[in-house]
């Protein structure tokens, strides 16, 4: 197959990717040249009784957790079907926002359903991309041919809707994954139309790899750099000196902002620069703040020689170039800098290790071959048998990973219940009360916050009258699930799965 684009869009049903699910996936292929390739894929996910929804979320994308049990696909077949689309040969997936939203999802999502979380993103020619950065960028470096709107505090606009809005692209139903495709794909066709040098620069260098040759740790020669970190009124870019690497993060570069005084970076010692670089905020006094940043090189950065940055942009941006070309030179002329800020970011008391297996896709570390290899086999006898002959043969696999017997055990519970024995079911129920009564992730929704936001919104008087069936609905969902996990039944046992 040529090369592609595949571009997608999730509307989920809460903001936190280690707890909450996702609702809807949208997807569509273009060629690189960004002409589409075959129908909008647009499918939904069942959600769990072990999980509640956002009643906010719900009234966002209006997706009732009631229709996407009608609608969806458990959560196990939505996976395979993503990461089917994911994994064709070739594919950059790509999404307005992705990589730090939807991205995220879809990693907790394989991880829970024992798919590989991460191998989608490279192999196979494979990689992905997240065009907001280009439209930052865009606005910030080579503004002209687009409008770019501003918000209510007077700082640069680039929610979808917005820019959609300002540019003429129809966006008839924001919040819905697949009109949200539809008009991020036009608003990046418009910025390779109107400024294809800058469009050509970011996608030949959305990888790691095309980054790393733009690096030079030694000269700390400045690049500019697009974020929403750095929003402003001005714009989203600074200059930015590479200084070095994160220990311990391949993709994890230490970089200096040249907007700020650079004096603190040089002449601190190492437990100074540690206790600034780890201190709440809240912590620090004015001043203390360090101006150091950390990019991420796995995740798309916009990030460009000094070049880029022409006399009128400068001067838009409010950047200095001789003074940022000069405090380079400063940190050049420093040569054990690379050394102190490893030692300073070498922090000797990791955080406590999150015992629950669920919120371990990160705390846990990569699975090891022989774990990859049972896991593989457990899907072949999923798709060779179904999935209520292979229980057991999947209960019966040994593991090295302490996370995968109870992995293992939870996936078939959400996804097949009607597989599990008399006694395992009572402890799914048991398990899943639990969790939706006291979620074990801080602000995550609880059934109590559910019914009352639910009726709070019902009886407010400023909520429009069409939202009230919807609201009805999620009260009816809020009475299954009670009868679900929360009732009593004879059989009923202690115990947590």
């Amino acid at each position: 197959m040529p090369p592609s684009i595949l571009w997608y869009d999730l509307e989920t049903f809460g903001l936190d990717p280690r707890h909450d699910r996702i609702a809807q996936c949208a997807a569509q292929r273009t060629t690189e040249d960004l002409e589409f390739v075959g129908e909008t894929e647009n499918f939904l996910c069942k959600p769990s009784p072990d999980y509640l929804p956002s009643p906010y979320s719900c009234m966002v994308h209006r997706i009732s957790p009631r229709l996407a049990l009608e609608k969806g696909l458990n959560e196990y077949d939505f996976a395979r079907r993503m990461l089917g689309l994911m994994s064709e040969n070739a594919t950059c997936v790509a999404g307005y926002n992705s990589i730090r939203f939807d991205d995220e999802f879809v990693r907790n999502l394989l991880y829970r359903n024992l798919l590989d979380p991460y191998e989608r993103e490279w192999a196979d020619g494979n990689s992905r991309w997240d065009v907001i950065d280009l439209m930052r960028a865009a606005r910030d470096l080579r503004p002209d041919g687009m409008n770019w709107p501003d918000n209510t505090e007077g700082k640069p606009d680039f929610t979808l809707g917005s820019l959609a809005a300002a540019n003429d692209i129809p966006l008839e139903n924001a919040h819905d994954a697949a009109f949200d495709i539809r008009a991020t794909i036009l608003l990046a066709r418009m910025v390779r139309q109107r400024q294809p040098k800058l469009y050509d620069w970011y996608w030949r260098h959305r990888t790691r790899e095309s980054l790393r040759p733009l690096l030079d740790l030694s000269a700390h020669a400045p690049l500019v750099h697009t974020a929403a970190s750095y929003t402003r009124p001005q714009g989203c870019t600074t200059i930015l000196a590479p200084v070095g690497m994160v220990p311990g993060k391949r993709d994890g570069l230490l970089a200096v902002d040249l907007r700020y005084d650079i004096d603190s970076v040089l002449d601190l010692d190492v437990d100074e620069l540690r206790r600034r670089v780890f201190s709440p905020g809240n912590r620090l006094e004015p001043g203390e703040r360090l101006p150091l940043v950390t990019v991420r090189l796995g995740r798309c950065p916009y990030l460009a020689p000094l070049s880029i940055l022409d006399a009128k942009a400068a001067e838009r941006l409010d950047l200095d170039t001789k003074s940022a070309k000069a405090k380079a030179a400063r940190l050049a002329d420093s040569p054990q800098l690379i050394q102190k800020l490893a030692s300073a970011f070498s922090w000797p008391n990791p955080p406590p290790e999150e015992s629950d297996p669920d919120y371990r896709i990160y705390a846990g570390g990569f699975f090891k071959d022989e774990d990859r290899d049972a896991m593989a086999a457990i899907h072949e006898c999923i798709d060779a048998m179904g999935a209520r002959e292979a229980r057991q043969q999947a209960y019966a696999q040994r593991f090295l990973d302490s996370r995968l017997p109870q992995m293992v055990r939870r996936m078939f519970a959400r996804n097949w219940p009607q597989t599990l024995s008399a006694a395992e079911l009572t402890r799914w129920r048991s398990f899943c009360a639990a969790r939706i009564l006291c979620p074990r992730i801080q602000g995550a929704t609880d059934l109590a916050a559910y019914e009352k936001i639910v009726d709070t919104l019902m009886l407010r008087e400023d909520t429009p009258a069409e939202d009230k069936p919807l609201l009805a609905e999620l009260l009816a969902y809020k009475s299954w699930l009670e009868a679900e996990v929360l009732s009593y039944r004879d059989s009923l046992a202690p115990g947590v799965q």
